[in-house]
């Protein structure tokens, strides 16, 4: 085509010149729109997060705030107090995470003892922000219990009638010894919120960890001594309370809210991430996984808890975290909130190389030869985890329908197989995770040689 062009544009007519020319012009349209084709496609490919070259869940430009992440190694957050203020080898420790959360118990032994939990907060956050100002730190806030060692507390004391849940016999509600907020009441959130506002005022506090952050419609077990009036105010003013941190800080104020996703909210945790795996009750874990491998399409920070943290626990829920991460996902595996319940506690895997995972988890055909595999070759479509991926989507990943839709599958199919999942890194660590026994078999191939996890799994 560019020799017949050059010899039309120097004059070299023919009989068939014309005739050339006409069919040049529709060749070199045809190839502009094949081209132009071609890139559309690939637009929309890229836009529905469907390419092969890395992980599947888009990796969006995270809102400013978030904290630093990282695939290099395992990325880890941390989340707890200490009785008294942080010692030197403590901050030191805690330099090690992009994200920190200082829990409700913080300084709890300093006078006044039991006291003040927002100022103490507040000068452990000043601690670390002093030692490394990059680091994240969340202000604890439960947004359902009243903590009497809180401040809020001695106004709640002042004005119960206003700030408590009341039963139908008069009563104050309570679980677990506490006081409920009465949330309907936009004067009481209001009260709550400013908690927080004057917190992020001193320039140490980058957002807050919403405890109980979950809709109580989802936790009916801990509140069936709650009569349905009650109930209901309770529901109802708690999903108003998260409307209102937003519309309050906006979204550069980090929220990260326990046990719920909230569009407009930064990130959420995980608790006890896969703790069914230990009951023969084992749906559950399921919801988890999906749910998790969800996160990063909004994106949101999430942060992979586990507890209590068994050497089986950790080998089960790293894998189940390494299986359903995405940008912005975090794990810890402690045995509680505290400093000596394990967030002093650095483990190897921490430091292992692992890279930018190279797709979503996959389910495949055997968890044994997976990591020594070509991966398409190793790749088999499961029904079930099909059907729960359509399923979570057309849920908006609700984790009780989730639950109930995978119990009903396995009543319905208690022959058919289930998944196993893969997932491969950029550094060579390789994951698997087998539900076909129980507990899952989990197999952590790190990329400098180390296995965590089954041997049975990892070493045939």
């Amino acid at each position: 085509l560019q020799a017949r062009s050059r010899a039309l544009s120097s004059g070299q007519r023919t009989g068939h010149t014309t005739v050339m020319e006409g069919l040049f012009q529709k060749m070199t349209f045809f190839l502009r729109l094949c081209v132009l084709c071609m890139c559309i496609v690939r637009g929309v490919i890229a836009e529905e997060g469907l390419e092969e070259a890395g992980a599947s869940s888009p990796e969006a430009v995270a809102p400013p705030g978030f904290p630093h992440f990282s695939w290099d190694t395992l990325p880890v957050f941390w989340h707890a107090w200490g009785p008294e203020p942080f010692n030197t080898s403590t901050l030191e420790f805690i330099n090690r995470f992009p994200l920190a959360t200082i829990e409700k118990g913080m300084s709890r032994d300093e006078p006044p003892v039991d006291r003040d939990a927002e100022t103490k907060i507040v000068a452990a956050a000043k601690q670390i922000k002093e030692f490394n100002s990059s680091i994240k730190v969340l202000f604890y806030l439960n947004s359902l219990m009243d903590w009497k060692m809180y401040e809020l507390h001695q106004y709640c004391l002042q004005h119960p009638q206003l700030m408590w849940v009341f039963d139908n016999r008069s009563q104050p509600v309570e679980i677990h010894g506490e006081h409920l907020f009465n949330m309907t009441s936009r004067q009481v959130r209001q009260t709550w919120v400013d908690v927080l506002r004057k917190a992020n005022a001193t320039g140490v506090i980058d957002g807050a960890f919403v405890d109980r952050g979950g809709d109580p419609s989802e936790q009916q077990r801990e509140f069936r001594h709650v009569d349905p009036v009650a109930f209901k105010r309770l529901t109802e003013g708690h999903r108003m309370l998260m409307g209102d941190i937003h519309e309050t800080f906006g979204g550069e104020f980090l929220t990260v809210v326990n046990h719920q996703d909230y569009a407009n909210m930064t990130g959420r945790m995980f608790e006890r991430f896969l703790i069914n795996f230990e009951s023969t009750e084992h749906v559950a874990v399921y919801a988890d996984i999906i749910t998790l491998q969800h996160e990063a399409t909004y994106p949101h920070i999430a942060e992979v808890h586990t507890e209590p943290c068994t050497p089986e626990s950790f080998n089960t829920t790293l894998a189940g975290y390494l299986v359903g991460a995405g940008r912005y996902a975090y794990y810890g595996c402690t045995d509680g909130f505290s400093v000596y319940s394990g967030w002093l506690h650095w483990r190897k895997e921490y430091s292992k190389p692992l890279g930018e995972p190279l797709f979503d988890a996959r389910t495949i055909t055997s968890a044994k030869s997976y990591c020594r595999s070509d991966v398409d070759i190793a790749y088999r479509p499961n029904n079930f985890w099909e059907g729960l991926a359509r399923h979570a989507g057309d849920v908006k990943f609700n984790r009780r329908s989730l639950v109930h839709w995978t119990r009903q599958y396995w009543s319905n199919n208690p022959e058919e197989e289930k998944p196993i999942l893969g997932r491969k890194f950029k550094s060579g660590t390789c994951v698997t995770l087998d539900f076909n026994t129980w507990p899952p078999a989990s197999c952590i191939a790190w990329a400098d040689g180390i296995h965590t996890g089954s041997t049975a799994v990892c070493l045939t």
